[in-house]
């Protein structure tokens, strides 16, 4: 009974701090939202230097620059939000693809939980879901010098009876130059979403 009511109490803080955890629930995932559209920053910051690895070499913060990229941080392990997340943003890919203007935008999605995710599976995962979006990982000094340049917490317990990991759910936008410059939470509307992106790329060419 006592286990019981601590796995719904992280559930609860989790939920209400905007993290995810590795236990067995199902959460159902938030219904798309018009009304829902991005933060952009009042005071956008660079990101820091970091070093990660992706199955097409390193990733560091010079793979940045160049042209806007989308960030999701997550886990192959994560039982709903994770993969729910990565479908919207394979829709949001389709999206922008529609959309009238040259919106060269890159996808990453990040594992925090190196130790179980290799560089090759994350690969193969998110291949699963859209082929342009890359897979990286690396140390946990790596991933949080990254993380906290974007405002993202994460926490890996690798306890061998209940492993669980907690991360922030949020998709961090970083400009041509390597600035974080917005975020927006998942459930949002594809098609909206699209154009409000293509409509900043192209005023900030």
């Amino acid at each position: 009974m006592r286990k019981s009511m601590l796995t719904a109490l992280l559930l609860c803080l989790g939920m209400a701090m905007g993290l995810t955890l590795n236990i067995a629930v199902s959460v159902v995932p938030p219904e798309p939202s018009k009304q829902q559209t991005i933060e952009w920053l009042d005071n956008p910051r660079p990101v820091a230097n970091f070093n990660l690895e992706s199955e097409a070499g390193t990733f560091t913060r010079q793979s940045l620059t160049g042209r806007w990229t989308i960030v999701l941080f997550g886990f192959l392990h994560c039982p709903d939000i994770c993969p729910t997340s990565l479908a919207q943003l394979a829709q949001l890919v389709a999206n922008l693809a529609d959309t009238p203007t040259n919106t060269d935008i890159a996808f990453v999605f990040v594992s925090v939980d190196p130790s179980r995710d290799s560089v090759n599976d994350l690969s193969q995962y998110v291949r699963y879901f859209e082929p342009s979006i890359l897979g990286v990982t690396g140390s946990e000094a790596q991933i949080t010098a990254f993380a906290d340049s974007l405002g993202i917490r994460f926490e890996v317990s690798p306890d061998d009876e209940d492993y669980s990991v907690a991360h922030s759910i949020k998709f961090s936008i970083i400009d041509p130059e390597g600035v974080f410059r917005g975020r927006f939470p998942p459930g949002f509307d594809a098609t909206a979403l699209a154009r409000e992106l293509a409509f900043r790329v192209e005023a900030d060419r």
